[in-house]
């Protein structure tokens, strides 16, 4: 009785185990890509946001590095909970959102590509007469949230290449050269009476 009980719960388990890898599933870990990317560094104002982001690029097999040639400037980090509905029957809808503006460029701070904004939002029913477990749903998707936004971050880094971002880093001085005259002429303009 005890060995059939065994088998059972041993084909059960490995029957739901594969199941679970037959849709997809994996948990959390490393994110696989095939991005030649290796070492980046992060800046910006938002520390928390920043601290998750560099975390999941180190996970990704990015290196964070103040010597990195790359910078991924977070220039932004917005987060926005309001009421969208008025209280009724003690309940009332709640709208979370969360917004990031990045941009990619090189060590010496000059813009490789535009910013970039990303933005996710939820809904979410509250009760107004349980105001702790309602800052505890905020908090939970604002951070559901944030995952979100470094994830597309991830993808979108991942998805350039080093030769790419060097072509884009001599397109991006070379603008700046050709500026350069334009300007000294400029102040020099201004010099003379």
């Amino acid at each position: 009785m005890t060995y059939t009980f065994r088998s059972v719960s041993m084909l059960t388990l490995l029957l739901l185990t594969s199941l679970l890898t037959a849709c997809g599933f994996h948990l959390r870990g490393e994110m696989g890509t095939g991005s030649d990317l290796k070492q980046l560094s992060v800046s910006g104002n938002d520390p928390v946001y920043i601290r998750y982001l560099s975390r999941a690029m180190e996970r990704s097999g990015i290196d964070i590095s103040i010597e990195a040639p790359w910078l991924i400037n977070v220039i932004r980090v917005e987060r926005d909970v309001d009421q969208k509905t008025v209280a009724s029957a003690g309940y009332f809808e709640q709208r979370i959102a969360m917004s990031v503006v990045y941009q990619l460029q090189t060590s010496s701070g000059l813009p490789l590509f535009e910013p970039v904004e990303l933005t996710r939002e939820r809904y979410l029913t509250q009760n107004q007469d349980t105001p702790n477990a309602s800052e505890s749903e905020q908090a939970i998707i604002l951070s559901e949230l944030r995952q979100e936004l470094i994830t597309t971050t991830l993808r979108r880094i991942h998805s350039l290449s080093e030769a790419e971002l060097a072509t884009e880093a001599e397109k991006a001085i070379a603008t700046e050269q050709m500026k350069q005259p334009v300007m000294e002429s400029t102040v020099e303009g201004n010099q003379q009476p």
